[in-house]
């Protein structure tokens, strides 16, 4: 199950060693995310999230930006409180309807995964 963001980036180099040995490597992600792209090293298993790519781009700049504001220290302290909620909203709710995805539960389940 994918981890996007930076993190993504560790991942996908294992991911690809793993692909390299013989290992048949699935990935599970939302389909809007930041860097889990498909691949053919590895099968994507993407189900649906309720937000799009252009909601999740612009709240991961808002988030970003806030890094470099001006401003009183508290001022951008709860910039970056409100934006990372906001970036951990769209983490919480991809998690959310992952789970209720029983087709692709059952598909993880049969698998083994």
């Amino acid at each position: 199950v994918s981890v996007d963001g930076s993190p993504w980036f560790s991942m996908r180099e294992g991911l690809d060693r793993l692909q390299q040995k013989g290992h048949e490597v699935v990935v599970v992600a939302p389909e809007v995310s930041l860097h889990v792209k498909p691949s053919e090293n590895f099968v994507m298993k993407m189900y649906p999230v309720p937000y799009t790519q252009e909601e999740m781009d612009n709240a991961f700049k808002a988030y970003f930006n806030t890094t470099f504001e001006e401003g009183s220290f508290f001022e951008r302290f709860f910039k970056v409180v409100e934006a990372t909620k906001r970036f951990t909203d769209f983490c919480f709710s991809s998690c959310t309807h992952l789970l209720q995805n029983k087709e692709l539960i059952r598909y993880l389940e049969e698998s083994k995964f």
